[in-house]
């Protein structure tokens, strides 16, 4: 992994609305060059919402492996829809909050449940789904399993989403030529990972012959 050396980017809010929908802008610019929205959608994991995708291209595209293994920068803005998409450690937190809240439920202490509710911004930890498993589930399962020669840099990707989610975060990642993947977390740099076969993981997740999600695939294509 290289340490970011990337200029910051001025990014777009796409906005949530209350049905924790993603309204995309139409277009981004990146880098002094305008990108076109080819499509949106949501990645459902049982009744959760868990974050939404817009694929960006300078020209729409339907053709997957095109857009893979193209010279030309893609950019993914991936924006967290669902409090119950959580690391591991922000759950094991989240869960300890709510034992307090039991207690002082018994002592009645209702404003201070309610402020660790708000601050928590969950209100029943239930349903939760780790982040760690889910991506690496993912990253396998879309790439045949093959994932030895960059599982370096999947710990890194991970790694980005071990602070506590709130619906609204976004996470923007530019794929530039065939190997440069620069990941920026809330408008700012995170990692740049220059490895063509990691880059090309990232894409089969959202768009691969083996996406993680068909439904998703297909209006990222705009299918």
């Amino acid at each position: 992994m290289s340490f970011p050396c990337f200029y910051l980017q001025a990014q777009e809010n796409h906005d949530v609305n209350l049905l924790f929908n993603v309204e995309y802008s139409p277009n981004i610019n990146y880098s002094n060059t305008v990108y076109n929205l080819n499509g949106s959608g949501t990645y459902i994991d049982g009744i959760h919402k868990l974050f939404s995708c817009g694929l960006y291209l300078e020209n729409k595209n339907d053709d997957a492996l095109k857009i893979i293994y193209s010279d030309n920068t893609r950019i993914i803005d991936l924006v967290i829809t669902s409090t119950q998409f959580q690391s591991h450690e922000t759950i094991e937190e989240i869960k300890a909050l709510h034992t307090k809240n039991k207690d002082l439920l018994k002592s009645g202490e209702f404003a201070a449940i309610f402020k660790n509710i708000q601050d928590s911004d969950v209100v029943l930890p239930t349903n939760f789904v780790e982040t760690n498993a889910f991506f690496e589930k993912l990253f396998n399962d879309s790439n045949h399993g093959a994932t030895d020669n960059y599982h370096s840099y999947i710990d890194d990707f991970i790694h980005l989403f071990d602070d506590k989610n709130a619906v609204g975060d976004q996470y923007r990642f530019v794929f530039e030529g065939n190997q440069t993947t620069k990941i920026y977390k809330k408008g700012i740099p995170a990692i740049e990972i220059k490895n063509k076969e990691f880059q090309k993981a990232v894409l089969n997740i959202f768009i691969g012959n083996h996406a993680s999600n068909s439904s998703l695939k297909n209006k990222l294509l705009s299918q």
